[in-house]
């Protein structure tokens, strides 16, 4: 990133909110006659129609992050200065406005600066929403419990606990010693779902969708065990003499005595993924020597790849926590992460009717947003969508 395109980034920004002074608007107006490319994402950038269209599908909550990215997009900044015309400033739109229009051009815009407008074929009139709260509980006994709408109160009773839903989450409530043989149940989120559980010693776990948590009514013995599938964050209560462990089928075990740390664990992604916020973890291969495990500190992530691990350092945490703080985080995502993520939030199936295009992302989305509306907003690169029911399929232009 130069300081000249961090410069017409704020500049734009200014031009938004109706607070350039003299000197900051002409060197606007030297950018804008430098080229007609410069005019032309200029005049899409400041669009009040597209302002408020792109206000509604973005969420845009931090604006310093995308100015930043926006300065990238912009061509270097050229000196030739053509005379100047006078600007006629929008009306009022604030930062929020601004912010929203920065991170389309850093995303899309760039890109219309440089192609002709590409022809889209018309996606399907139907709606498809996304994901919510929801899970299935099976008990101990094999019943099952569909947990999207229950209201307040007692689920169920299993040996040590009494399972209550409140405001939205399952919580396990050891009310009751544990005295019989060790009972389990399964928290289950479909595509399309995500839910938070507590177990009986407190601990906060967060399930993405198409997830699974196996857990034990009640934490009896030396340890705390419990088995994961797909993608979860947890929030583990400190137990010294009890270690908690999460147990990836045979592939890898964590434990931990007390921290928070996020496990991506789905069968079509390329390796297990332990990234530590808080604390301390030791991941290791089951069917190894567990003394090869590795320990991590805060910001470094495991990654299993068959027998191997290996540790990254300096990772993008608010990325890997996008999806529990209710985003999508695109950045540096190529297109198949993209749909990976799309096919488990809105229960969908992504076809790549000719090959994969490779293509790569960058910027933040509300996972609240209609698949419909998200798709319009990546037909902007070099990719094009067909829906057809709940298959989605993927074209290149």
């Amino acid at each position: 990133m130069t300081d000249k395109n961090q410069y017409i980034a704020g500049l734009i920004g200014k031009y938004l909110d109706d607070s350039l002074d003299a000197n900051e608007e002409k060197a606007l107006e030297a950018w804008i006659n430098a080229a007609d490319s410069n005019r032309a994402l200029f005049t899409e950038m400041t669009s009040p129609e597209q302002l408020t269209r792109h206000l509604q599908q973005y969420y845009a909550y931090n604006s310093a992050r995308i100015s930043a990215r926006i300065s990238e997009q912009i061509p270097a900044f050229r000196e030739t200065v053509t005379p100047a015309r006078t600007l006629s400033p929008l009306r009022k739109w604030g930062w929020a406005a601004a912010a929203a229009v920065l991170l389309l051009a850093g995303g899309t815009y760039y890109r219309y600066a440089y192609r002709q407008p590409a022809t889209f074929v018309a996606a399907a009139p139907a709606i498809i929403e996304p994901g919510k709260q929801g899970a299935i509980l099976t008990l101990s006994d094999g019943r099952q419990v569909v947990l999207d709408s229950l209201n307040n109160g007692v689920v169920a009773k299993q040996s040590g606990a009494s399972i209550v839903m409140a405001d939205g989450q399952l919580v396990y409530d050891p009310t009751v010693a544990g005295t019989a043989a060790m009972q389990y149940n399964k928290m289950t989120t479909p595509k399309g779902r995500q839910f938070r559980v507590t177990l009986p010693d407190g601990t906060n776990v967060w399930l993405n969708a198409a997830s699974s948590l196996r857990y034990p009514t009640s934490f009896t013995g030396n340890e705390r065990r419990v088995e994961v599938t797909g993608e979860a964050y947890f929030d583990v209560v400190k137990n010294a003499g009890k270690p908690f462990i999460v147990q990836v089928k045979d592939k890898a075990d964590i434990e931990v005595l007390g921290t928070s740390f996020n496990i991506n664990a789905y069968e079509n992604e390329q390796a297990i993924r332990t990234t530590l916020l808080n604390g301390g973890v030791r991941v290791g291969v089951p069917s190894t020597d567990y003394k090869k495990a590795v320990v991590l500190t805060p910001g470094q992530q495991a990654q299993i790849a068959g027998q191997q691990i290996t540790v990254a350092v300096n990772q993008p945490t608010d990325k890997i926590l996008a999806w529990k703080n209710g985003l999508f985080n695109f950045d540096g995502a190529d297109l198949e992460e993209v749909m990976r993520q799309l096919e488990r939030w809105y229960d969908i199936e992504v076809i790549y009717e000719n090959g994969i295009p490779h293509t790569r992302f960058i910027g933040e989305l509300s996972r609240q947003i209609a698949l419909t509306d998200l798709l319009d907003i990546l037909k902007r690169t070099e990719v094009d969508f067909r829906v057809e029911g709940r298959k989605l399929i993927v074209l290149n232009k």
